[in-house]
């Protein structure tokens, strides 16, 4: 059986609607974008409390007590792609393919990572997921 030929416009049609599903990319926010700024904060309101909305919700989202100076927000490829695979892993049923992202990425001492994306939306709340140090999803919380 012979296959159609295609034309080059239709095979470069083809290839570039292909290449975009693959070519995903993960950008992780800086610490001076705004949406960093809030996360952080948050997170070190909730690591650093000792009220006992602080502590309850602390224990619920399985973060570690620590200082201010223990959480940051990380920006390198390295993390942000781990950071990205592991919220799209999160948010979206098996096999679903990635899908490009933009991310706050913040770290809580070496055993936890707050996920953001910030065009990740449920009505009009930010989906945040929590992992651990191997990038298992622990718990999710809106914002």
């Amino acid at each position: 059986m012979k296959l159609p030929r295609l034309s080059s416009a239709a095979g470069l049609l083809l290839i570039g609607l292909v290449s975009r599903g693959v070519a995903q990319t993960y950008t992780c926010l800086p610490g001076t974008s705004p949406d960093a700024i809030v996360l952080k904060d948050y997170v070190v309101r909730l690591v650093t409390g000792t009220d006992s909305e602080s502590v309850v919700t602390r224990n619920r989202y399985q973060l570690p007590t620590v200082a201010a100076s223990k959480v940051s927000v990380e920006t390198s490829a390295t993390i942000c792609n781990k950071a990205g695979a592991a919220y799209h892993a999160a948010e979206t049923p098996p096999g679903t393919p990635p899908i490009s992202r933009t991310l706050v990425v913040v770290k809580v001492s070496t055993t936890r990572y707050i996920v953001l994306d910030i065009n990740e939306l449920v009505g009009e709340y930010r989906i945040n997921n929590v992992f651990d140090s191997k990038w298992i999803y622990l718990i999710g919380f809106t914002s």
